[in-house]
């Protein structure tokens, strides 16, 4: 659980839209939010703050209009996309289940292939699982 640092009050997690350069709409990004009417203080969820600047490194200073989904980007926000979408327990803990186990997978490959960029990427997105879970 987390408290929001201007007020103090407890802050829900919940996906919504960033927009960066007035030209790039990023859907299903997991946002803290203060419950406090008055506050409504917000920030980035500190598990993908990370992936939110290497995307936004990577689209540059001078990005194309686009949308992107987060979701395809951070294991996290394709948990809460998969909850939300979801709705009962069993079937997303079944979903994260077998999405833990494509990714063992995928990383058994990676292995295999001996490509270190693709084993960090698919260590990073296990781990994005295992801190939120």
């Amino acid at each position: 659980m987390k408290f929001c640092s201007q007020c103090g009050a407890k802050m829900d997690i919940t996906l919504r839209s960033l927009v960066y350069r007035k030209k790039v709409h990023i859907l299903n990004v997991p946002i803290y939010v203060c419950n406090d009417g008055l506050c409504a203080f917000t920030s980035v969820v500190d598990v993908i703050k990370d992936d939110v600047k290497l995307l936004m490194k990577e689209l540059g200073d001078k990005p194309e209009a686009q949308e992107i989904l987060f979701d395809e980007i951070s294991e996290f926000a394709n948990l809460l996309v998969n909850i939300v979408e979801q709705g009962d327990s069993e079937q997303v803990i079944e979903k994260m289940e077998e999405r833990i186990d494509e990714l063992l997978d995928l990383y058994l490959l990676a292995k295999s292939l001996d490509d270190a960029k693709w084993i960090d990427e698919i260590k990073r997105r296990l781990t994005q699982i295992k801190l939120e879970v």
